[in-house]
Protein backbone atom coordinates (compact mmCIF):
# COMPACT_ATOMS: atom_id res chain seq x y z
CA UNK A 1 0.00 0.00 0.00
CA UNK A 2 1.42 3.83 -0.40
CA UNK A 3 0.80 6.33 1.66
CA UNK A 4 1.67 9.71 -0.10
CA UNK A 5 0.06 13.19 1.73
CA UNK A 6 1.07 17.09 0.78
CA UNK A 7 2.33 15.94 -2.35
CA UNK A 8 2.73 19.19 -4.81
CA UNK A 9 4.54 17.94 -8.11
CA UNK A 10 3.60 13.91 -8.39
CA UNK A 11 0.67 12.07 -8.98
CA UNK A 12 1.09 8.84 -7.71
CA UNK A 13 -2.25 7.26 -9.30
CA UNK A 14 -1.05 8.08 -12.48
CA UNK A 15 2.29 6.66 -11.96
CA UNK A 16 0.44 3.63 -10.86
CA UNK A 17 -1.84 3.64 -13.93
CA UNK A 18 1.12 3.51 -16.56
CA UNK A 19 2.09 0.49 -14.91
CA UNK A 20 -0.97 -1.27 -14.13
CA UNK A 21 -0.65 -0.54 -10.67
CA UNK A 22 2.00 -2.56 -9.80
CA UNK A 23 3.31 -0.58 -6.53
CA UNK A 24 6.66 -2.82 -6.38
CA UNK A 25 7.92 -1.43 -9.70
CA UNK A 26 6.75 2.16 -8.35
CA UNK A 27 9.11 2.35 -5.73
CA UNK A 28 11.51 0.40 -7.73
CA UNK A 29 11.44 3.65 -10.54
CA UNK A 30 11.35 6.20 -6.94
CA UNK A 31 14.25 4.47 -5.87
CA UNK A 32 16.61 4.53 -8.69
CA UNK A 33 15.49 7.59 -9.50
CA UNK A 34 16.48 9.35 -6.03
CA UNK A 35 19.58 7.74 -6.23
CA UNK A 36 20.68 8.43 -9.67
CA UNK A 37 19.03 11.56 -10.65
CA UNK A 38 19.97 13.54 -7.51
CA UNK A 39 22.82 15.87 -8.13
CA UNK A 40 20.64 16.17 -12.22
CA UNK A 41 20.45 19.69 -11.80
CA UNK A 42 23.88 20.63 -10.59
CA UNK A 43 25.37 18.33 -13.91
CA UNK A 44 23.19 20.30 -16.13
CA UNK A 45 24.05 23.36 -14.43
CA UNK A 46 27.76 22.89 -15.55
CA UNK A 47 27.18 21.05 -18.81
CA UNK A 48 24.91 24.44 -20.43
CA UNK A 49 27.42 26.78 -20.92
CA UNK A 50 29.64 24.21 -22.70
CA UNK A 51 28.40 21.04 -23.56
CA UNK A 52 24.72 21.69 -24.59
CA UNK A 53 24.01 17.93 -26.37
CA UNK A 54 24.86 16.41 -23.01
CA UNK A 55 22.88 18.46 -20.86
CA UNK A 56 20.27 18.56 -23.56
CA UNK A 57 20.34 14.43 -23.58
CA UNK A 58 20.46 14.88 -19.63
CA UNK A 59 17.40 16.78 -19.57
CA UNK A 60 15.50 14.77 -22.57
CA UNK A 61 16.14 11.65 -20.42
CA UNK A 62 15.03 13.17 -17.32
CA UNK A 63 11.74 14.11 -19.50
CA UNK A 64 11.28 10.57 -20.27
CA UNK A 65 11.19 9.31 -16.71
CA UNK A 66 9.27 12.06 -15.53
CA UNK A 67 5.49 10.25 -15.97
CA UNK A 68 6.33 7.36 -15.05
CA UNK A 69 7.02 9.14 -11.38
CA UNK A 70 3.54 10.94 -11.85
CA UNK A 71 5.11 14.06 -13.12
CA UNK A 72 2.95 16.15 -15.12
CA UNK A 73 4.91 19.78 -14.63
CA UNK A 74 8.69 18.15 -14.17
CA UNK A 75 7.58 16.59 -17.82
CA UNK A 76 6.45 19.92 -18.96
CA UNK A 77 9.90 22.04 -18.00
CA UNK A 78 12.35 19.71 -19.34
CA UNK A 79 9.95 19.74 -22.98
CA UNK A 80 10.41 23.54 -22.68
CA UNK A 81 14.07 23.44 -21.89
CA UNK A 82 14.78 20.71 -24.34
CA UNK A 83 13.82 22.87 -26.93
CA UNK A 84 15.23 25.90 -25.88
CA UNK A 85 18.72 23.94 -26.14
CA UNK A 86 18.29 22.75 -28.86
CA UNK A 87 16.86 25.98 -30.69
CA UNK A 88 19.95 27.67 -29.04
CA UNK A 89 18.02 30.41 -27.33
CA UNK A 90 20.12 31.30 -24.27
CA UNK A 91 17.69 33.72 -22.47
CA UNK A 92 15.26 30.88 -22.81
CA UNK A 93 17.27 27.80 -21.20
CA UNK A 94 18.16 30.85 -18.52
CA UNK A 95 14.51 30.58 -17.92
CA UNK A 96 13.79 27.55 -18.60
CA UNK A 97 16.49 26.12 -16.46
CA UNK A 98 15.67 27.78 -13.33
CA UNK A 99 11.96 26.64 -13.71
CA UNK A 100 13.41 22.62 -14.13
CA UNK A 101 15.28 23.27 -11.25
CA UNK A 102 12.70 24.19 -8.80
CA UNK A 103 10.05 21.47 -9.76
CA UNK A 104 13.00 18.56 -9.87
CA UNK A 105 13.81 19.65 -6.61
CA UNK A 106 10.16 19.68 -5.52
CA UNK A 107 9.98 16.19 -7.06
CA UNK A 108 12.66 15.07 -4.93
CA UNK A 109 11.22 16.41 -1.83
CA UNK A 110 7.59 14.50 -3.23
CA UNK A 111 9.27 11.51 -3.71
CA UNK A 112 10.18 11.34 0.02
CA UNK A 113 6.99 11.52 1.06
CA UNK A 114 5.86 8.55 -0.21
CA UNK A 115 6.06 5.54 1.96
CA UNK A 116 5.44 1.84 0.80
CA UNK A 117 3.38 -0.08 3.50
CA UNK A 118 3.62 -4.04 3.12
Amino acid sequence: MIVARDLKVINVEMALSLINGYESIYQKIIGTFMENQKDLVETIKKLLPHNLEEARRLVHSCKGISKNLGSLPLYEVSLKLEQAILDKDYKLIEVYFQEFEQVFRDVLRDLTKIQFIN
